[in-house]
């Protein structure tokens, strides 16, 4: 069987395999690059006893390294603090230290939002929004967009050294409602649309003030903190926000809030979705208010509730529904279960967040004077109207009566018209007789 070498066709022939060159010519070879030279080292490189042919291979020529990347800055991390011994004994700080190679990398976590979809929608005009009558909030898919830029414009142009939303100055609050509108497309003369921009402001001023906290709780201590800063504010912000969460006033505030944030019993599972927009999808499917609670407060991944309250809450919905007749489970009714089921808190709407602009005790009071006032505007309208036609009425009997009246002395003289006339024309009784003679 005849088979040749994959370097060479002699093998089989006895010829020795030339073996394979990379450059076997001046043209083709890297500048400067001697093909002798280019198998072996430096030291083993002697022109006069070396043979391309015999010397083993060698790596393949490899382009140039490119420039040596500037080192990292300086990290803002603190370095581990060596604590003694418990016997007294301290470590040698000149002890050798693990390589930096070696150590444990940082994990990598998602960074700060680009803002790239509203960019990109940005650039064909003001971003639309939907904001339903009774709703302080979008519910259309550029909610997310519009929360996003939000917390931006926030983040970029806001003074976080203020303990709270109150506190900041109302120019610069006009500044930000400003950067929105220009973003936006609002109804400015419709107050939810008002209050929908200052609401959000609100609630992403808190956000990035609790994640400027967070950074600040991870730190091991009230000195740590202040000496290796936050890259998300200026250092002068850093401060003044480390002196005040470093009081004892404050931490006894974040105590009891985290305290009260353990008694809540009912959470829901729509996650980032806010309820407006879980409220706008079922508004599509014809769905009342009860099937909304289920639907924000079920696990899709445990198949139940997502605590035995929640499930106990639905259930004196279901059983409030049941206890009415078929023709009156309408969407008015499940709506005043859902409010009498779950109770109501001046100023806000239960269960359904704070993005819904609740029925407060005074407004519905009002609501109710004025209905009740239109109904004795009607009332007072429909007995006018009655006594009007009353009166017509009335009217009309008289004329009926005279009328009756009339036709009754009529009648009367016709009568007695006809017993005059049957009184002169009746015939006596000999008359009859001679006339039947006469027969």
């Amino acid at each position: 069987m005849r088979w040749e070498s994959f370097r060479g066709r002699g093998a089989a022939r006895g010829i020795r395999a030339r073996r394979f060159v990379p450059y076997t010519c001046r043209a083709r070879r890297p500048r400067g690059a001697r093909i002798a030279s280019y198998h072996s080292t430096g030291s083993d490189a002697d022109p006069s006893g070396s043979d391309d042919s015999t010397q083993p291979p060698s790596h393949p020529w490899e382009p140039p390294c490119p420039p040596p990347m500037p080192p990292p800055g300086p990290n803002r991390e603190s370095s581990p603090v060596i604590e003694p011994l418990p016997n007294g004994d301290n470590i040698d700080v000149t002890a050798p230290t693990m390589p930096a190679a070696n150590q444990e990398q940082p994990k990598r976590r998602r960074g700060p939002a680009k803002c790239i979809e509203f960019e990109k929608a940005r650039k064909y005009g003001k971003v639309l929004l939907k904001i339903n009558d009774g709703e302080i909030a979008p519910c259309c898919e550029n909610a997310s967009m519009f929360t996003i830029r939000v917390t931006q414009i926030v983040k970029q142009h806001c003074d976080m050294s203020y303990a709270r939303w109150t506190d900041v100055p109302d120019a610069e609050k006009n500044e930000l409602i400003e950067r929105v509108r220009g973003d936006f497309v609002l109804d400015w003369d419709q107050e939810n649309h008002r209050l929908a921009v200052l609401k959000q402001l609100r609630k992403r001023f808190n956000a990035f003030h609790h994640e400027l906290h967070k950074k600040y709780l991870s730190y091991r201590s009230h000195p740590e903190a202040l000496a290796s800063g936050c890259t998300m504010v200026n250092d002068n912000v850093w401060v003044k926000l480390c002196e005040r969460w470093g009081t004892d006033k404050f931490k006894k505030i974040s105590a009891q809030n985290q305290e009260n944030r353990k008694r809540q019993t009912v959470n829901h599972t729509t996650g980032r979705k806010s309820f407006v927009r879980m409220l706008e999808k079922k508004r599509a499917t014809n769905a009342n208010l009860v099937e909304f609670y289920k639907e924000t407060r079920w696990s899709k991944k445990n198949g139940r509730f997502v605590t035995p309250a929640a499930e106990d809450t639905y259930k004196e919905m279901v059983g409030k529904m049941d206890g009415l007749e078929p023709e009156q489970r309408t969407d008015e009714a499940a709506a005043s279960v859902f409010r009498e089921v779950l109770g109501q808190r001046p100023g806000y709407a239960r269960g359904l967040g704070e993005m819904v602009i609740p029925e407060s005790t005074r407004q519905r009071d009002r609501e109710r004077e004025r209905e009740y006032l239109a109904l004795i505007e009607k009332h007072k309208k429909d007995a006018d109207n009655d006594k009007k036609d009353a009166d017509n009425y009335k009217t009309q009997l008289e004329e009926v009566r005279d009328e009756l009246r009339e036709l009754r002395e009529r009648q009367n003289e016709t009568d007695k018209m006809m017993r005059m006339f049957l009184i002169n024309f009746h015939p006596s009784p000999g008359s009859l007789h001679s006339s039947g003679e006469t027969q």
